[in-house]
């Protein structure tokens, strides 16, 4: 007991000195004081002594990484490498360079990793697959059903076709309007389909008797386009006129004339967050309106030339963005605020002189982040929506028996899925395009 205590005197000494104390130390612990006080903490593994094994072959990690060096933190840890000598576990790679965010070490097959991921780049390429004929006259519209079955085109030639979206097959043909149908839309909450046309007239559709259940009369010219809006029984259509309408489905009544425009409209859009309408005219401005108040919100003057159409996307932003098309380019904004993002690609190779402006007709895109564009010159193009590049573009050829000049493209849409696109020409015929 009195040998432990000693011992116990001795190490606090050496740990504690006490300079009134003579006490004789220990050289051993002697040596083990002096390697306390000339500790260096600026690399801590540098002052640790070496592990001694049975085997003199052997050396400790830390052995090792004190004699070949390396690179250390504040911490005295090694630093990350972010090149191809370490490969992480989640493989979180954009173009051969390591992405170190908080899901670099997570176990995804465990741990679910946070939203703030690199947004894969949609860079599919698309084949016509079939070719419709069927109409007498240019096809100026088309609609999909909600329910991915069906689709419709409305043509110069006053009629609205219904098809099968799988097979091709024309289903029924509906006839009412006495000129071009320029407009369409088909309802998700009701069995209705929705028309406009040069006649001036808006037409109601129901679908299960396939015959017209209401009109709609107010404006004072033709009517180029059509929208529905998402949660509530309302219209939304633009014309001629230069003014946009708002009716109620059921009372036949025009809620709102929203003024404000110097031209002809050429889209209306609509949509269940503010803005909940957006118009797009040849005097080449893209307004944002306020349904509630009947008032203009927003005017985009960016553009020089008539903007013939533009695509929204509420996968994209905080609340969306719209991409609008005109002459002099592609460009993105940000909903609501309306602020600039990017211009999209153009044509390169488009000869202004000899050809003329590139006059794009149609745009639309998928939720997935695909945008097509056609032009009256029968040029098309497709886009990622997140970056704004060219994916692929190329000449649509016209149907045999057509003119050259006749290989335009006027309309578009994807379907719900996304894995279609509908075009519809100035050569009279419908196509489909399928992602190879």
């Amino acid at each position: 007991m009195t040998d432990a205590y000693d011992q116990v005197k001795k190490d606090m000494r050496v740990f504690f000195p006490d300079n009134t104390a003579k006490e004789t130390i220990d050289p051993y612990q002697a040596n083990i004081q002096f390697e306390r006080k000339s500790i260096k903490y600026s690399n801590p593994l540098n002052n640790l002594p070496p592990i001694q094994f049975n085997n003199s072959n052997k050396i400790s990690i830390l052995d090792t990484l004190r004699i070949n060096g390396f690179d250390a933190d504040d911490l005295g840890l090694p630093q990350i490498k972010t090149n191809s000598e370490l490969t992480l576990y989640n493989e979180n790679t954009v173009n051969d360079k390591t992405i170190i965010n908080e899901d670099t070490f997570t176990n995804k097959s465990i741990i679910p990793q946070s939203k703030t991921q690199v947004p894969s780049i949609n860079t599919e390429q698309w084949k016509l697959s079939k070719l419709l004929l069927g109409h007498t006259g240019q096809i100026t519209s088309t609609a999909i059903d909600p329910f991915n079955s069906y689709f419709v085109t409305g043509s110069s030639d006053s009629t609205i076709k219904v098809w099968d979206l799988i097979t091709g097959e024309l289903q029924l043909t509906l006839s009412a309007h006495i000129m071009a149908v320029k407009g369409l839309v088909i309802s998700d909450r009701h069995p209705y389909m929705f028309s406009c046309s040069d006649d001036k007239t808006v037409k109601c559709w129901d679908l299960e008797k396939n015959s017209v259940i209401r009109d709609y009369h107010g404006h004072l010219s033709s009517v180029y386009s059509i929208d529905l809006h998402p949660e509530l029984d309302l219209i939304i259509t633009g014309g001629r006129d230069s003014s946009v309408r708002v009716w109620d489905i059921r009372t036949r009544n025009a809620i709102h004339t929203l003024s404000g425009h110097a031209s002809s409209i050429n889209k209306v859009k609509c949509r269940n967050i503010d803005p909940q309408i957006i118009s797009c005219s040849q005097d080449s401005t893209v307004k944002t309106w306020d349904l509630a108040a009947g008032k203009c919100l927003k005017t985009l003057t960016f553009h020089s030339k008539s903007v013939r159409s533009f695509t929204n996307n509420e996968n994209f932003g905080n609340k969306g963005e719209i991409i609008t098309a005109s002459s002099d380019g592609i460009k993105k904004f940000s909903l609501p605020d309306c602020q600039y993002l990017q211009d999209m690609n153009f044509w390169e190779n488009h000869d202004v002189v000899n050809e003329g402006n590139l006059m794009i007709n149609t745009i639309s895109s998928s939720d997935d982040g695909m945008v097509f564009a056609g032009c009256d010159n029968g040029k098309y193009a497709f886009w990622n929506w997140e970056n704004g590049q060219m994916i692929q573009n190329g000449l649509q050829t016209p149907v045999p028996g057509s003119l050259f000049s006749e290989s335009g493209i006027l309309c578009s849409t994807f379907d719900r899925s996304g894995e279609r696109l509908i075009t519809g020409g100035i050569d009279k015929s419908v196509r489909i395009w399928n992602k190879t």
